[in-house]
């Protein structure tokens, strides 16, 4: 285990509410399983550290452009990988195109899907959906609830992501329909990260990669991935009957 001085840099850790994989709650204080792991991960790297949770598109204006920032998670597609530092995965699924069950597609009228400002998907949605087509919302819960309240008539996410976010609002996932998977073409994502910001000193990145090597670290990360698939693959199976 590598120590620090008192004096060492605080690394500031930015997280939005995306659940199932974090949360906010009503004080402001995370919670959640990613964030669970990450404090795990930052107890044993030792390092003094800030905690703020923020709406993703502030998120990436400002905090993703600051040194000794990491951030709890963020999807590692092909135009963000040299902009980062990739700590480790926790999370991949495949999204999918929803609808609310039982709604009635508008007639000579384009289908208009919502979204997360700043979204990862944001090229491809717009690509596929078309611009003016697209409706963008402060996070991914608030585009989700758009489609339940029959503002717009589609939206994508992976089947975890979307259930974890019907159960913060009171619903249950067979309030949605899944549609076909949504090809994200050469912006596929290749899953959730905790990942660090461009200039972070190097003792908090040695310090982070060598927590991630502790036996206790490596079980707690494998537990984690292996339970969001465990839940997804039950989540699959029940859409499907």
């Amino acid at each position: 285990m590598i120590n620090f001085p008192s004096k060492a840099t605080t690394l500031e850790v930015v997280f939005e509410h995306n659940p199932p994989f974090q949360m906010i709650d009503e004080n402001g204080n995370g919670y959640g399983p990613v964030y669970d792991f990450a404090i795990k991960l930052i107890t044993h790297a030792q390092l003094a550290v800030r905690l703020n949770g923020k709406p993703w598109a502030r998120i990436m204006v400002k905090d993703a452009k600051k040194p000794n920032t990491l951030i709890l998670s963020i999807s590692k597609i092909p135009q963000r990988i040299p902009n980062f530092i990739w700590l480790t995965s926790v999370y991949t699924g495949q999204p999918y195109i929803w609808r609310k069950r039982n709604a009635i597609d508008p007639k000579n009228k384009s289908i208009q899907v919502s979204m997360e400002r700043n979204s990862h998907r944001e090229k491809s949605i717009k690509e596929y959906f078309h611009s003016d087509n697209v409706f963008e919302f402060l996070n991914s819960t608030q585009a989700l609830n758009a489609l339940l309240k029959g503002r717009v008539q589609r939206f994508v996410a992976t089947t975890f992501a979307v259930s974890g976010k019907l159960a913060s609002l009171g619903y249950e996932l067979n309030i949605l329909e899944q549609l076909s998977l949504f090809d994200e073409a050469e912006f596929s994502s290749q899953g959730l990260y905790l990942t660090l910001t461009l200039g972070t000193d190097k003792e908090i990145q040695l310090a982070l990669k060598q927590a991630l090597k502790h036996p206790e670290i490596i079980e707690a990360r494998n537990s984690l991935f292996d339970s969001f698939h465990k839940e997804e693959q039950a989540l699959l199976r029940s859409q499907s009957k």
